[in-house]
């Protein structure tokens, strides 16, 4: 009698574009536009094509390797909190994960260099922020920091790899300081019960629920009042910075009131990436409404 085959390894029967999932793709393809649209405002609509393309690149491959190896460490968690993610529902191994991670981020620190020395120190700073978050920061009060960071630095990386830099690109310091932390407050939230074990709680535990909510609304208040204050300094274009602006508030006030009435991890989840839209529509009115 011939002996039964073993089954096949889970990972064996996924298909080949599998690992598309690891990278999320929808957040990619929304970093990528937003770099792409830095750089279309700093070339006033005329941009060189060979250096906006790799500018995308870069910045693409930046984001999928830092969401390959934020997934491969998270994966022990990721088995009892989060079953649906690549790793723990089978679509790829952890190694698979660590391994993608490494050749992406070689191949964004490759393309990036192609833009210049100081392009690529201040990508290189951006790439050690990631590093830091998904190694050190995350699980701390201070799990926001790499995300502000990154925000502050992303506009100012993409006017240099251009020539384009400009002394009233320093406002983009409190500017992304307070986007970063209003992304990632709102992002994060829908994550709360099932990050609250021990080793895995951030900086939403440490307020506690019933002041992490609003202090993501203070956030993004202070996003908005940052954005607009700094625009006013210069001379300001309105139709970069008013229509944006009002989508941003509308948003805010839309979402303010649904979780006031009632806290839901639905709910929690439209205010992620209500907010998300908000922060970069209004990154990119701001940016436009200060480029000289």
């Amino acid at each position: 009698m011939a002996a039964t085959p073993e089954p096949r390894s889970p990972l064996r029967r996924r298909p080949a574009w599998a690992w598309l999932r690891l990278v999320r793709p929808l957040a990619l393809a929304a970093g990528v536009a937003t770099a792409v649209g830095f750089a279309f405002i700093a070339a006033g609509g005329e941009p060189n094509w060979h250096q906006t393309l790799r500018i995308g690149l870069a910045f693409a491959a930046l984001l999928a390797s830092a969401a390959a190896l934020n997934d491969a460490a998270d994966a022990p968690h990721d088995k009892t909190a989060h079953l649906w993610r690549p790793i723990p529902s089978g679509f790829i191994s952890a190694d698979q994960a660590l391994r993608l991670a490494l050749v992406l981020g070689a191949l964004a620190f490759a393309l990036a260099g192609s833009l210049g020395w100081r392009p690529l120190l201040i990508f290189a700073v951006g790439l050690l922020a990631a590093l830091l978050y998904t190694t050190a920061l995350k699980r701390t009060v201070l799990s926001w920091l790499p995300f502000s960071l990154a925000f502050a630095l992303l506009p100012i990386w993409v006017y240099d790899a251009l020539d384009r830099f400009d002394d009233v690109l320093w406002w983009s310091f409190p500017v992304g300081f307070a986007g970063g932390l209003a992304f990632y407050l709102a992002y994060k939230l829908p994550d709360f019960e099932r990050d609250d074990q021990d080793g895995e709680r951030n900086v939403l535990h440490w307020l506690t629920i019933d002041f992490a909510v609003p202090a993501a609304w203070g956030a993004m208040a202070a996003y908005l009042v940052v954005a607009v204050a700094s625009a006013n300094v210069q001379d300001i274009r309105a139709e970069w910075l008013v229509p944006p602006a009002a989508i941003a508030l509308t948003l805010a006030l839309g979402v303010i009131t649904a979780l006031t009435i009632r806290v839901t991890e639905r709910r929690l989840l439209v205010q992620r990436w209500l907010t998300a839209f908000a922060v970069l529509a209004l990154a990119l009115g701001w940016l436009g409404s200060i480029t000289p």
